[in-house]
């Protein structure tokens, strides 16, 4: 599969997330133009080693990265865009295909183990990740009612990406959840660091 690609310093997309973004460069509003008109996928990837470092090269980004479309957009006047790019599922970046005026790469979706949703042990996690989440949300906001409004509609691995965007995370810390190809131990992952953030708050 061939796509452009979006590589960004401080953004790491997860599936079944929604992520907005404001375009303003030149070559990316040329990018996002092409991609709305096209199927309106692209890919998001994490700058290696922060915003200092150039774009060029494929070795200057993560090659774990997240496949996105562009759910809805608003172009402004001056040619830039308001975006809200949602994560499809995590792909590989295997290759660089063009590099003028915006990168099209080739990637090869990451197959995570097969799921049973309603398995006992992915039930329990999603109640007790589902409950932390809604503890935090309601300290963090002081809204008591929105992340439980929201709990019921999402399945487990959208709760757990949920959560991964969500919370105070370094960017590397991000990055490290989004190569881990297995939910439930993305979740494993997540809930000391949500119960010691709870504990902050």
């Amino acid at each position: 599969m061939i796509v452009p690609l979006f590589p960004l310093p401080n953004v790491v997309l997860f599936p079944k997330t929604p992520m907005p973004l404001y375009i303003f460069e030149e070559r990316y509003r040329t990018m996002v133009g092409e991609v709305i008109a096209g199927n309106g996928e692209l890919v998001i990837a994490l700058l290696q080693g922060g915003p200092e470092l150039s774009y060029s090269g494929l070795d200057a980004v993560h090659d774990v990265a997240c496949l996105g479309k562009i759910e809805t957009y608003e172009e402004l006047e001056d040619g830039k865009y308001n975006i809200v790019v949602v994560g499809i599922h995590r792909v590989r970046i295997v290759r660089e295909i063009q590099h003028s005026p915006y990168r099209m790469v080739e990637v090869e979706r990451i197959e995570g183990p097969a799921m049973e949703e309603r398995s006992a042990e992915a039930v329990e996690r999603q109640n007790h990740l589902g409950g932390l989440f809604a503890k935090f949300t309601e300290l963090a906001t002081g809204v008591a009612q929105q992340a439980l409004e929201l709990m019921p509609q999402l399945d487990f691995e959208s709760l757990v990406n949920m959560v991964a965007m969500t919370l105070n995370l370094s960017i590397e810390q991000k990055q490290a959840l989004l190569e881990i190809d297995d939910p439930l131990e993305r979740c494993d992952d997540l809930i000391p660091i949500l119960q010691q953030q709870l504990e902050t708050l």
